[in-house]
């Protein structure tokens, strides 16, 4: 198993190692993987770890207990192997009473994510529901309309009993999760990454967790997480635009400090007040060496011993196995250390860190408008359209003047 993190979830009982990408890219992403290998050794080695990585079938042998996957990634997943599914997006348009290319997109979409949660299924059943899950993500174009979320939420959850709702953190988002979690099912709170949307998303899920017991609804195999996209956060552009018009030095360090800081208070809070919730990090970045102090990841060592999920890009594995060699051995009580203070200081100074560490910091609608929602929003509705286009296109192999189709 990939040494590092083995090691990172050996330090909380709690922990886990997620896979950030359809289980179906695996194969491919580890044939790449071990190509690149500098020498046989090396290759030997990583096959050794890899070959103990993702294992849905042997659940006691998988270092990997989740997926994660949004809109993004599975645009990813179906562009790389266009050629596997370019004949079945061509079969649902030919099977459908009045084809169009956004009820195409749908059908694509939800067989995308059953393909992977068939996939990790095996490990659903073995474990009992605790681990297996797959997160699927809804249209990010409907980030403000409850009512359009919660009718393809609903649609999701029917796919596969392992299929986790994956739910935008908007005001509109957390109603969409209290509805959810009253019907008893798994969510994930994504586009996070503020105190004050976990608060939000803490209220809405124990809402709707008494909405569900006093209904009689059954709660056994049920989960939620909150995904706090830390990288995210610190990439965003304001928290060095407000220490700049303010004077204020502000390294890559302090950067992750704030990332950081976010993640301990949001994990304090749950020890403190037993949320139902479990944080899950995503967007994790191994950092360069440094002359200012940083360490090769400050994400995984400051995170150490925490009740926490982590779900890898296969970059981010990548790059943790070519450079493991670097990583310190992992302190078990890191998480509950303390930001430095003159740091946290510094911090405090600037708006945007603010508005993100304060659990009062901002109104729920707000947040569709805060910076790192705004650009992560951004990307991943550039990645939807791709996938869109490309089942566009398919529309030109079955069209025929007797049988026009609805391009809408």
């Amino acid at each position: 198993m990939p040494s590092v993190l083995h090691e990172l979830q050996q330090t909380g009982e709690s922990a886990e190692i997620w896979w950030d990408s359809s289980p179906l890219d695996f194969p491919r992403w580890r044939r790449r993987q071990l190509d690149s290998a500098p020498d046989q050794e090396t290759r030997n080695r990583w096959q050794e770890q890899l070959e103990r990585f993702l294992c849905p079938s042997t659940p006691g042998q998988s270092l990997v207990r989740g997926i994660t996957t949004n809109p993004s990634l599975v645009a990813q997943s179906v562009l790389a192997s266009p050629e596997s599914w370019r004949d079945d997006i061509q079969e649902l348009i030919r099977y459908q009473l009045s084809p169009g290319v956004e009820s195409t997109f749908a059908l694509v979409y939800e067989e995308a994510l059953r393909r992977a949660a068939r996939e990790m299924l095996p490990m659903w059943h073995a474990t009992g529901g605790r681990f297996g899950w797959v997160s699927g993500q809804l249209d990010p174009r409907h980030v403000l309309d409850a009512d359009l979320m919660l009718e393809q939420a609903l649609r999701i959850a029917r796919v596969s009993p392992n299929l986790m709702v994956k739910v935008p953190g908007t005001r509109q988002g957390y109603q969409v999760i209290r509805q959810l979690v009253a019907r008893g099912i798994s969510v994930n709170s994504t586009l996070s990454y503020t105190v004050p949307q976990f608060a939000a998303c803490a209220r809405a899920v124990e809402a709707g967790l008494a909405e569900a017991h006093a209904q009689g609804i059954g709660t056994g195999r049920w989960r939620a997480v909150f995904t706090h996209m830390i990288g995210r956060f610190g990439a965003s552009k304001d928290l060095r635009w407000e220490a700049a018009i303010r004077d204020i030095e502000l390294t890559a360090t302090d950067l992750r400090w704030a990332e950081i800081a976010v993640l301990k208070r949001i994990h304090r809070l749950i020890r403190e007040n037993g949320h139902p919730l479990k944080p899950l990090l995503s967007s994790l970045e191994v950092d360069e060496p440094r002359r200012d102090g940083g360490t090769l990841s400050m994400h995984l060592e400051q995170s150490a011993g925490g009740a926490v999920a982590y779900t890898c890009k296969p970059q981010f594995i990548a790059d943790v196995m070519r450079r493991e060699s670097e990583l310190p051995v992992f302190d078990p009580g890191a998480i509950d250390h303390e930001v430095p203070a003159d740091v946290l200081e510094k911090l405090m100074w600037l708006p945007s860190f603010h508005r993100a560490y304060d659990p009062e910091g901002m109104r729920p609608e707000e947040f569709a408008h805060y910076g790192p929602f705004v650009s992560t929003y951004a990307e991943v509705m550039s990645n939807t359209r791709r996938l869109i286009d490309f089942v566009a296109h398919q529309f030109q192999a079955v069209t025929s003047p007797a049988r026009p189709l609805l391009l809408v």
